[in-house]
């Protein structure tokens, strides 16, 4: 059987056995190209080699095609920032394979699988890997590469567009997780994912506001009357005095793991917002990656300029959590912008803590409240 048949049969066959892969490979250009080792994706085609796919069987080749739709379902090619690409793939082989396997794929041998990267987001398996990664697991990663995603002039995305394409695959995912719910036919891995998602849309802004501000105003005051209502009615109604949210500590990830051009200007204007509209007496803004890295408090009203960045490495929550103890940090309400990409929770504090996450993938956290932002 020549390598274009046994393409397109694998593409059928993840149409009529696993629906949610075929309906996403069917949304992709699927190509043969000579240039290439293995099979590709970068978020819009998935181009294969005609050698590559000589060398599988028809299994093992609708197992590599679903391995390529895995990485666009993941936006890989979306996700990758500065990190050292050959890395990532084989950071982003081991979040995937372990899915494919358990939805009952065919991989071939020495395809990347490890217990204890089970359930971790490519990013967190990134910073876990050994120095000697690349010649460890280098050669297994090479069943099926992702490569960064480029507009039409071959370029690499804006963030217009890299949201554009975040928007799109999302509405790809929707349609075929619905097409495959419909014949009983989703993998467990996926509903979570899609769970995941459809959590992310609640109104985070609203959610953090009752969690920072209360859902009670702080008082009444006669000073300045409704005038609505004695307008409409003649009513004398006092109106609501925001009087301020207490002491607020906001800690700001800023490993390598988050985006400075994109997650963090979005956890800046929150916080902004916050200090404009529910005026806290004091927000102390901390940066950390696996440890402290700068420390600012700015009094009530005051305009967050900037987040001062450092670091830039690894991510550790509990060094951030500890400072506010050790230095006695005044604090009423403490709220956490991350990725989530974290394993080394704190015991919980005393005060109530809300975790913003930056990516709708992520778990939530295992105390405290958990919100998604669309960053």
């Amino acid at each position: 059987m020549d390598a274009q048949m046994k393409v397109s049969r694998a593409v059928t066959r993840l149409v009529v056995k696993h629906p949610f892969f075929g309906s996403l490979a069917l949304s992709l250009r699927v190509a043969p190209d000579t240039t290439i080792p293995t099979m590709c994706t970068d978020g819009k085609s998935i181009l294969w080699s005609p050698d590559f796919v000589d060398g599988m069987d028809q299994e093992e080749t609708v197992g590599v095609m679903a391995h390529e739709v895995m990485h666009v379902t993941m936006k890989h090619n979306l996700r990758r920032g500065d990190r050292d690409p050959e890395l990532w793939n084989i950071a982003c082989d081991f979040a995937i394979n372990e899915i494919l396997i358990e939805a009952g794929f065919i991989l071939p041998k020495g395809g990347l699988y490890d217990e204890q990267y089970k359930g971790l987001m490519a990013e967190a398996i990134f910073d876990r890997l050994p120095e000697d990664a690349k010649e460890r697991f280098g050669q297994a990663a090479s069943v099926g590469q992702v490569v960064d995603a480029t507009n039409d002039m071959g370029n690499p995305v804006s963030q217009a567009e890299a949201k554009q394409m975040e928007a799109d695959v999302d509405s790809k995912i929707m349609m075929a997780a619905t097409g495959a719910k419909a014949v009983g036919n989703l993998p467990t891995a996926i509903k979570e994912m899609i769970e995941r998602m459809k959590r992310s849309q609640v109104d985070w802004r609203d959610k953090m506001r009752r969690f920072v501000g209360g859902d009670q105003p702080d008082d009444y005051s006669m000073r300045k009357p409704q005038r609505k209502m004695y307008h409409m009615s003649g009513i004398v109604a006092p109106s609501i005095e925001k009087l301020g949210a207490g002491h607020l500590v906001a800690l700001i990830d800023s490993s390598g793991s988050v985006s400075s051009s994109r997650e963090l200007p979005s956890f800046l204007g929150e916080m902004n917002a916050i200090s404009q509209d529910l005026k806290p007496k004091s927000i102390t803004v901390i940066t950390f990656d696996a440890r402290v890295q700068t420390v600012r408090r700015y009094e009530q009203g005051e305009e967050i300029d900037t987040i001062e960045l450092g670091g830039r490495g690894g991510t550790m929550v509990s060094p951030a959590f500890q400072y506010v103890e050790d230095k006695g940090i005044e604090v009423d309400n403490l709220v956490v912008f991350t990725d989530l990409c974290i394993h080394d929770f704190p015991d919980k504090p005393d005060y109530p803590v809300l975790w913003v996450s930056s990516w709708d993938q992520a778990s939530p956290a295992p105390w405290g409240e958990t919100t998604y932002i669309q960053a």
